[in-house]
């Protein structure tokens, strides 16, 4: 096939010169000159370089920012999925030359060939390929999509960009598949002011071959937008078009005015706020309020963090599980424990226990909410004074404050659930209707005047 007549003379020898320099092998990926090993692509050039797939120019660059032609790309992700090629690939456009690369007699038209029999091309029309074309961001995501013969998301799921950022609507299409299965990973979340039709760097391609030969795959199926952030464990977020009020699984922060309440806000709005996150959704789905309940993910590089084990992390979270929602329980207390460790957040410097929680007598006989005095906390003191400012929460939020009450080391009281009247030996919390205690397992906080946990008892 000859070259086609529109292509300069001058012009064809500058991308001759090119594609040799290109396809020039430079040794290990770590030689690159110019590839911050900290960049965001730094990895997948790397791992693509280690793979045999790409090469950099002989003065040990690799130009990670300039961009590729088409039939250039054509030959990375055939060598990149391992596809057989040969001189019985016939190429059907009639504008990709043959034999451009002494080195490599398939180069380019028997590798653009191989892309249009399976699919991943289709080209610019039914006859031509344009192959001195610089490929485009939506046009390199569409390949890759299609290589990777991505489903259809849910409906229900938004991607942070839109329609009118792409030329064609396959190739939003295109996008929003690859943005649900993971293959935009790593591109900084591209949203509504991203630009799809500009040409792709070779670093954004290594990016997304590194993520079709080595997918992550999010979790969950929901994703949307985070409109607003109500508190340190409820945010907002946009879902099938309307906003959505979701509750992090697995723990709680504290009230609004209580110590750390500002702090676990503001915590939670830096992890989430703006961002794009995944919503993965346990046994039951919803909660009294109509609050979907999710352990909620945010893309960090090429992982997926969960925020509800980040904010335990930080110590402006405890553990607040309820059956059957237990999936990652054991996943949430090693993160409680680390932060109980490290002092951080609510588990931070404090002073000595005033008390010892001995029991929890969590199941009164009969019916618990018709017996709320029988439901209660056994407590040991430990050190003879007032126990004003100091308070008891459970896992929800529930709190009693103590009274300026003085109590002698060594003495035992209950705290009651029910109303009463407060002994040495018995105090009420004043609760009428419902109990406190879960029976299918809390866990029993005291927490001193600047919110820091003091002690606390599971069961």
């Amino acid at each position: 096939m000859s070259l086609p007549s529109t292509v300069p003379c001058k012009v064809f020898l500058g991308l001759v010169l090119g594609l040799l320099l290109v396809l020039v092998p430079s040794g290990a990926a770590d030689a690159f000159t110019d590839v911050d090993p900290a960049a965001r692509y730094a990895e997948a050039i790397a791992d693509l370089s280690d793979r045999g797939v790409i090469d950099g120019y002989p003065d040990g660059s690799f130009k990670p920012s300039e961009p590729l032609l088409r039939m250039q790309f054509a030959k990375m992700i055939v060598r990149a999925l391992g596809l057989p090629v040969s001189r019985s690939d016939v190429c059907l456009f009639t504008d990709v030359p043959e034999d451009l690369d002494a080195a490599d007699p398939l180069y380019p038209d028997n590798y653009v060939a191989v892309c249009a029999s399976r699919g991943i091309t289709r080209g610019t029309t039914l006859t031509t390929f344009a192959p001195f074309v610089h490929i485009s961001r939506q046009q390199l995501i569409t390949m890759v999509a299609r290589a990777a013969s991505l489903p259809e998301p849910p409906v229900s799921f938004e991607p942070p960009f839109q329609p009118k950022q792409f030329s064609l609507p396959d190739h939003y299409a295109n996008a929003r598949r690859a943005a649900y299965h993971g293959l935009l990973v790593g591109l900084g979340a591209p949203d509504s002011n991203h630009s799809f039709c500009v040409p792709a760097s070779r670093g954004e391609v290594c990016l997304l071959l590194y993520n079709l030969l080595s997918p992550t795959i999010p979790p969950g199926d929901l994703s949307g937008p985070v409109t607003n952030v109500i508190d340190g464990d409820t945010i907002r977020v946009r879902l099938g078009g309307q906003d959505n009020s979701v509750r992090l699984l697995g723990v709680d922060t504290p009230e609004t005015g209580e110590p750390f309440a500002a702090e676990a806000t503001a915590a939670l709005s830096s992890l989430v706020a703006g961002e794009t996150v995944r919503l993965e959704t346990d046994v039951q789905e919803y909660d009294q309020y109509g609050r979907l309940l999710a352990y909620v993910w945010v893309e960090d590089g090429r992982t997926w963090q969960m925020t509800n084990e980040t904010m335990l992390l930080l110590g402006l979270a405890t553990i607040y599980t309820v059956p059957p929602n237990v999936k990652y329980v054991e996943r949430l207390r090693r993160a409680q424990g680390t932060a109980q460790a490290t002092g951080a957040g609510v588990w931070g410097t404090a002073g000595t226990p005033p008390l010892e929680i001995v029991s929890v007598d969590y199941d009164a006989p009969g019916n618990d909410n018709s017996n709320l005095n029988e439901e209660y906390v056994t407590f040991r003191v430990l050190v003879s004074g007032s126990l004003i400012g100091y308070a008891v929460e459970d896992q929800t939020g529930h709190r009693y404050e103590f009274a300026d009450r003085v109590f002698q080391r060594d003495q035992v009281f209950r705290l009651r659930t029910g109303a009463g009247t407060d002994t040495q030996t018995d105090l009420y919390w004043g609760k009428t209707g419902t109990a406190v205690w879960n029976n299918a397992g809390d866990t029993v906080k005291v927490l001193d005047y600047s919110g820091h946990i003091v002690t606390s008892y599971s069961y």
